[in-house]
């Protein structure tokens, strides 16, 4: 709730077809999404990072859960998409979604903050398939998206949850002036793309640092790309 107050005080308006976002940055990239419905209560408060990490996927659908607000979302969607095929599929949570108008299916770069909820940390290839030690082994770049395993009596659709691992290509440690914490910052290479992994120093065992490898288990939120024009003349 003092989060949902500070945005509600102080982030800014953006209106969308069934309410208002309320965006609070936080500065370093970290950003509040606050919701309000069309009578000005808060409905809503979502999380996202903006790094530097693109990817392109194909959106194919909005995920239909009855148990989102009006300015909730998640989309459906394939990573390093060709005319007939692609990586894997995978999902994603949009908080701006309301703010979007998507014509599925369609090809663009989308930014993705993945969001840490398990976590190893290898300083190196060798250290990462020493530590396999049983079947079956994963390539140090590897996704897996386990938000699609869900049971098929839950309403609420496929989850934005994956488990993946990859290079570490930039890290920095980041401190919230809001909250005076400190967290971790690591731009992360793996199959079929690149990701903005934000972690808990509590999940942090040890150095990370660029050429590392990370896996574990991840939240992923993701802001499309503002398409780029080319001017010619």
């Amino acid at each position: 709730m003092t989060y949902a107050n500070q945005v509600f005080a102080s982030g800014k308006k953006i209106k969308a077809q069934n309410g208002t976002y309320l965006l609070l940055g936080m500065g370093e990239g970290i950003e509040l999404w606050g919701q309000l419905n069309q009578e000005g209560e808060m409905i809503g408060l979502n999380p996202h990072f903006s790094g530097t990490a693109v990817s392109t996927v194909r959106l194919v659908e909005k995920v239909e859960d009855p148990t989102d607000t009006v300015l909730d979302g998640r989309i459906y969607s394939e990573a390093d998409p060709e005319e007939d095929a692609f990586a894997y599929p995978f999902v994603f949570d949009v908080p701006d979604i309301g703010l979007q108008k998507i014509k599925y299916p369609v090809i663009r770069e989308v930014q993705v903050a993945a969001f840490a909820h398990e976590l190893s940390i290898y300083a190196s290839e060798e250290d990462y398939h020493k530590s396999q030690a049983s079947e079956p082994k994963f390539a140090s770049e590897f996704f897996i998206p386990s938000g699609l395993f869900g049971s098929e009596e839950e309403a609420t659709g496929p989850s934005s949850m994956a488990m993946f691992g990859g290079h570490v290509l930039t890290t920095k440690k980041i401190k919230n002036r809001f909250t005076e914490q400190y967290f971790y910052y690591a731009k992360v290479k793996t199959l079929g793309g690149e990701f903005d992994v934000v972690i808990d120093p509590e999940l942090v065992t040890a150095e990370i640092k660029e050429g590392s490898i990370l896996s574990g288990s991840f939240w992923l939120t993701g802001k499309l790309v503002k398409k780029r024009f080319k001017l010619f003349g």
